[in-house]
């Protein structure tokens, strides 16, 4: 899938930060990710689900969530940025 190096790509950054509940939700996020978009049989369209479902479940009022749960939905939300980027590049058939 086209969008695995994207996700390495942001998987490396957050290499560099270690000991942050927020950096450390984002990890994760990209992990399940990557580890979603690996299989063979996966689109763009099964990732978006994906992640779509991910932060269904994790749906809190902002009061409530803490910086790990924030890290894990804005991760999620950066791979969703990043699915819309490669189809709106994408030539339309």
């Amino acid at each position: 899938m086209e969008l695995i190096p994207a996700i390495r790509a942001r998987l490396e950054e957050m290499e560099a930060v270690r000991g942050n509940a927020l950096a450390s939700g984002r990890r994760a996020a990209y992990w399940r990710a990557q580890q979603h978009a690996a299989r063979l049989d996966r689109t763009l369209a099964d990732l978006r689900r994906y992640c779509l479902e991910s932060l269904r479940s994790r749906l809190l009022d902002e009061e409530n969530e803490n910086d790990y749960l924030r890290g894990y939905r804005q991760g999620f939300q950066a791979v969703l940025e990043d699915i819309r980027r490669v189809e709106t590049r994408a030539p339309r058939r």
